[in-house]
């Protein structure tokens, strides 16, 4: 009987071990998947469709269309390489969407992974966005109290669809100039060529990055003085980004960044 027990009592340690790994696999594979291109793609094809709708519809206006500042760097940056969206029959304002949904296929093809993608981990990717753009806003409360700012007028005067697509523009093409590009282009100077340790080279891309993208911002009021509080919120936005960018990804980092300003133009922002 002493046997059967010690039997018995070792089939449920070795049941309940592998339920434990199968636990830990099931978390480990999610946070791999949410990383893939395919799955980011996913996640973000539907933000990039939005905003190319929002430029077609929302956003084009008697003095042109309204764009954000990081889309209007990625146009001329194609413009300065003789680009030309005519040839393939694209759309001008929409070359940076097409490079994108490429960098992401030509990312997977690199990769070598199967070509599928997991639904449920996009579902996951979009609650895990919603949850970050909404510790964001608690943050923003905190550091300045500054997380509803008065919105430029070409902002503030657009229709609620138009003020969503330009929060979505902001999302997708600021964490692409500033993260995929800026970020992962400091990494690769501080680590890989100065030789410097991962865990600093990382932390000194994310600082950089993060400065950038703060000074990429209006900082100053509207009597030209230095707002002290605005410029500590998209400095700290800016590391927030960084991080979630190296621990989650892209394609969280783009929509955390999407939805917080989704929350600040449409719903906190008086009118």
């Amino acid at each position: 009987m002493a046997t059967r027990r010690g039997v018995r009592g070792k089939e449920r340690s070795a049941g309940s071990s592998s339920l434990s790994n199968s636990r830990r696999g099931s978390a480990s594979s999610y946070f791999e998947r949410s990383k893939q291109p395919l799955e980011i793609l996913a996640l973000i094809a539907p933000l990039v469709v939005l905003y190319e709708i929002g430029l077609i519809f929302f956003l084009r206006g008697s003095h042109g269309t309204l764009t954000n500042g990081a889309h209007e760097s990625l146009l001329r940056f194609f413009s300065n390489f003789g680009v030309d969206p005519a040839r393939m029959n694209l759309p001008t304002l929409a070359l940076p969407a097409v490079a994108l949904v490429v960098v992401m296929i030509v990312w997977q093809i690199l990769l070598r992974k199967q070509w599928s993608i997991h639904l449920p981990t996009v579902g996951g990717m979009a609650i895990e966005s919603a949850l970050f753009a909404l510790s964001l806003l608690v943050l923003a409360q905190l550091i300045s109290r500054a997380f509803t700012p008065a919105m430029p007028d070409s902002i503030s005067q657009l229709s609620p669809f138009g003020k969503i697509a330009i929060s979505i523009g902001a999302g997708l093409y600021e964490e692409l100039i500033f993260r995929m590009i800026l970020l992962s282009l400091l990494h690769t100077v501080f680590v890989d060529l100065l030789r410097m340790p991962e865990r600093w080279g990382i932390g000194v891309a994310i600082g950089i990055s993060a400065v950038l993208f703060a000074l990429y911002h209006p900082l100053k009021t509207g009597a030209g003085v230095l707002d002290i509080r605005r410029a500590a919120f998209f400095l700290v936005a800016g590391v927030y980004f960084g991080v979630l960018y190296v621990v989650r990804g892209f394609g969280i980092a783009v929509a955390t960044h999407a939805l917080y300003d989704i929350a600040v133009v449409v719903l906190l922002t008086d009118d």
